[in-house]
């Protein structure tokens, strides 16, 4: 019994996924390199070609219409690099599930193409399961503006569906809608555990990290050079009349120094929280399987070294 706690626990579900992920870490890293920076350099091109050439094109063109079709072409190149690695992120939600349960059976991690499958082989109705996440998203948000109790709500619906990846990947017979309904009935009795989960993996693999960062970068004298390669889009933004309307309201101005900072700390964020993806779809996957487990009574599945070892026992 105190062994099945054990093994039940969230913190045998994290220890487990950080030994999975650490003895992988170059393959996970490689994999989320393009999804993460991809996104990253498709959004810098287009806004440093469209922002940065606007006055000249307005300038130059004959028209209104010209100047538009002239700053669309720009912005081209960088959107199909932002879409194609945005995509690549939104499988690897699906993908690095099946790698999780690779590492479990085999003990490694490879042949990448082959679990971007289980998202690509299934792309329609992969679009529509991330056309309703993302909607869900947006009510949670809108929700969450009503002030005092408006983000209770989304945040305890978020954690009932916070497995609806993993459904999606490892029972592909059921519906989009099923997904959610099965994702729920596994939290459900254990939502506290879940969330802790949650806040923990959150909490180390994106927060602790992100603010770790920014501290190396003040302590290196980094930060404002590094900041001031945002300030093209501050100063290309019509601040004054934002500024006016703030002082009119007595709100503190917005300077291309704030825009600037803003923009790093989102990019570093957005930086950290791609790259460290693998960690939490690993717990989350163990957790999946451990509330599966749980749930159905179907006996734990074991690894190729957890087989060896109890058959050397007997």
């Amino acid at each position: 019994m105190a062994k099945e706690k054990i093994r039940n626990s969230i913190w045998f579900v994290i220890f487990d996924g950080l030994k999975i992920y650490f003895s992988n870490i170059d393959k996970f890293v490689l994999y989320m390199l393009f999804p993460v920076f991809g996104q990253i350099i498709g959004l810098a091109l287009t806004f440093g070609l469209t922002i940065g050439f606007a006055d000249r094109i307005a300038q130059k063109a004959n028209s209104l219409h010209s100047a538009l079709g002239i700053i669309f072409l720009l912005a081209i190149p960088g959107m199909l690099i932002f879409l194609k690695a945005f995509w690549d992120y939104m499988v690897a939600y699906v993908a690095l599930n099946s790698m999780t349960e690779g590492a479990l059976t085999t003990g490694h991690v490879y042949d990448f193409q082959s679990h971007r499958q289980v998202a690509t082989r299934r792309a329609f109705k992969y679009i529509g399961f991330l056309f309703v996440v993302g909607v869900l998203s947006l009510v949670g948000v809108a929700f969450s503006i009503i002030p005092l109790l408006g983000l209770i709500p989304p945040l305890i619906f978020w954690v009932f569906f916070v497995l609806v990846y993993q459904v999606f990947t490892f029972e592909e017979e059921l519906s989009i809608k099923d997904c959610f309904k099965r994702s729920f009935e596994l939290v459900k009795g254990d939502w506290s555990r879940t969330f802790f989960l949650m806040i923990i993996l959150w909490f180390f693999s994106i927060y602790i990290i992100t603010e770790g960062v920014s501290v190396v970068f003040d302590c290196l004298h980094l930060t404002d050079k590094v900041c001031s390669l945002f300030d093209f889009i501050g100063n290309g933004m019509p601040l004054e009349y934002f500024n006016k309307a703030l002082r009119y309201i007595n709100l503190p101005e917005i300077t291309v120094n704030m825009i600037s900072k803003t923009l790093f700390m989102t990019t570093l964020t957005t930086i950290v929280a791609g790259l460290s993806l693998p960690i939490r779809s690993i717990c989350y996957t163990l957790w999946y399987k451990t509330m599966s487990c749980l749930k159905d009574g179907v006996p734990e599945q074991k690894s190729k070294k957890q087989k060896k070892s109890q058959k050397n026992e007997e």
